[in-house]
């Protein structure tokens, strides 16, 4: 795969010349196939690289196709290797939330009151001088100035209800700004007609499309149906961007056509410029669809569904969604021993169909036997309750609430998941040396957690290269500290446990080097790299 448009990807001979198979430069018969796109051919290396201006643009390992149940998606045109970057692309368009207090709208970070600088030309905050002059703030720039009067902040802490305008306002600018991405942005889905008379339409109508001409004094620019568009484009196809605090909000145009798997075979991350970057943790076979997960893969099937339904306006039918048992992990279920104390079965309940996550039963995998979808959800909100009022910085407290919910949690219930996650790395967490000082019991037990979270993820979600990334981490440190124990003790099983160590620091590596540098993950590449190269002295290797 070509990366940052230095060098054209190889080529690969081929035995035949099929029919259609043209050099671009020369328009003679080409025997050679670009390997970074597989659908390119050249006669010679010498033409590729003379074509490479014009071919480096679309030079992915993908195609875009189309069904009228799908819309736009893409499919891999050849073999994707493990640690492919399979697409990187700058933003159509990026601004704030539309929910948010006031951000410097230059850079996207947050503001304090009393702490800010107003745009000198049109008043819009900004946190230092030099972010009024950056190129994203300069079109509603100039549309305030001719407003007639400058913007002028009063408050801080609550969202703004101009700020709802601002991207609309960018993405409906880009028409004059930049015509090339205004075709890109409003090819874009929208789902107009499902969104038409929802509480979230009539909110933005209010708040957005009749507050953008009023406010801005632009009466007959847009009409409501345009700019109510646009918000739903926004919608539909925004991708949260974590560089700034609070995130900003950015549209992509071939990021955009990647579909949702709540079993996703991409990883999405951004370059410290706000490039979005997709690569894949695993190889991906030529012919098989792209996709990243428009939710979260750590929520349980029920709160996923919702979450689509409410924002994306579509029912999910992946192949995660569409097995109760999510790959037998029942990530979602629950142990029908808790309800039925009688039967002790040791079966897990589950929901009857894709109704019951709200309404009807759930029916046990052993004995059949059923259970209210109300009783249910009486648990499970216990649960969340429960969850969101723990200390989650106190082993302790995590370990009382894992056994008290695996009374009728399943062992990899999401809600006991969560919990693990947070017991990997508090256990021996705090300080560089804190791991050195806990006990034996406890380094046993993180290493079994992280252990028991790794075999989880590969099975229910083996793309989500953070939370695998981290993990692997602290397994990492788990068993370098049992093998510095071991030095000790003259453990025989040292340098396994250090071999096992330097594997999965090395694996976390591979999952989070993609990672920028703003983000926490960032430092903990960096750290497992250091790591690495101390246990490889230690080795021998």
């Amino acid at each position: 795969m070509v990366q940052d448009g230095k060098e054209p990807a190889t080529t690969v001979a081929v035995a035949t010349v099929p029919t259609g198979r043209i050099c671009p430069v020369c328009n003679e018969p080409a025997t050679k196939r670009c390997s970074g796109c597989s659908a390119m051919y050249y006669c010679s290396v010498d033409h590729q690289k003379q074509d490479w201006k014009n071919h480096k643009n679309v030079c992915h390992p993908f195609k875009i196709c189309s069904d009228e149940r799908f819309g736009r998606y893409l499919v891999a045109t050849k073999d994707i290797k493990a640690g492919e970057v399979v697409l990187k692309e700058s933003p159509l368009v990026q601004g704030p939330a539309q929910i948010t207090a006031p951000v410097c709208v230059g850079c996207l970070q947050g503001l304090v009151e009393k702490k800010f600088l107003e745009c000198e030309r049109c008043g819009w905050p900004v946190c230092r001088r030099e972010c009024q002059d950056r190129p994203g703030h300069q079109a509603e720039c100039k549309f305030t100035i001719a407003r007639g009067s400058k913007m002028s902040m009063q408050h801080f802490y609550v969202p703004h209800p101009v700020y709802q305008c601002l991207i609309p306002l960018r993405c409906l600018l880009l028409a004059e700004r930049n015509p090339a991405k205004w075709q890109a942005l409003i090819k874009l889905e929208s789902h107009e007609e499902q969104r038409r008379g929802t509480e979230q339409w009539r909110n933005d109508r209010e708040g957005v499309a009749k507050l953008i001409p009023r406010f801005f004094k632009c009466e007959n620019k847009w009409t409501e149906d345009e700019i109510l568009r646009i918000i739903g484009i926004l919608q539909v196809n925004g991708h949260e961007v974590p560089l700034t605090e609070p995130p900003s909000v950015a549209v992509y145009n071939n990021a955009s056509m990647i579909e949702h798997s709540c079993r996703p075979n991409l990883s999405k991350s951004f370059t410290d410029k706000g490039e979005i970057v997709f690569w894949a943790p695993n190889p991906i076979a030529s012919g098989e669809r792209l996709s990243i997960c428009y939710s979260d893969v750590l929520w349980n099937t029920g709160s996923r569904l919702e979450h689509l339904k409410q924002t994306k306006l579509f029912q999910c039918t992946c192949v995660r969604c569409t097995d109760p048992s999510e790959f037998g992990t029942y990530f979602s279920a629950m142990k029908c021993s808790g309800f039925n104390k009688e039967l002790n079965c040791g079966g897990m309940l589950m929901p009857e169909n894709e109704k019951s996550w709200s309404e009807g039963k759930w029916v046990c995998n052993k004995c059949q036997g059923s259970v209210e979808t109300p009783k249910i959800l009486n648990i499970v909100n216990r649960c969340k309750m429960d969850f969101e009022a723990m200390e989650k910085t106190n082993e302790q407290h995590c370990n009382k609430y894992i056994q008290h919910y695996s009374r009728w949690l399943s062992p990899n219930h999401h809600y006991i998941v969560d919990v693990k996650i947070l017991l990997s790395q508090i256990i021996g967490g705090g300080s560089p040396d804190a791991i050195k000082r806990i006990p034996e019991e406890s380094l046993m037990n993180k290493i079994k957690i992280c252990q028991e979270l790794i075999a989880l993820f590969q099975k229910v979600c083996p793309a989500e290269a953070r939370v695998i990334g981290t993990t692997r981490f602290e397994l990492h440190a788990a068993l370098a500290e049992f093998g510095r124990r071991g030095v000790e003790t003259k453990n025989p099983a040292v340098r396994s446990a250090l071999e096992d160590s330097w594997f999965n620091a090395s694996e976390c590596v591979r999952m989070l080097s993609h990672e920028p540098s703003e983000l926490p993950e960032s430092k903990i590449c960096k750290q497992a790299e250091m790591n690495i190269a101390s246990l490889k002295v230690l080795l021998g290797m």
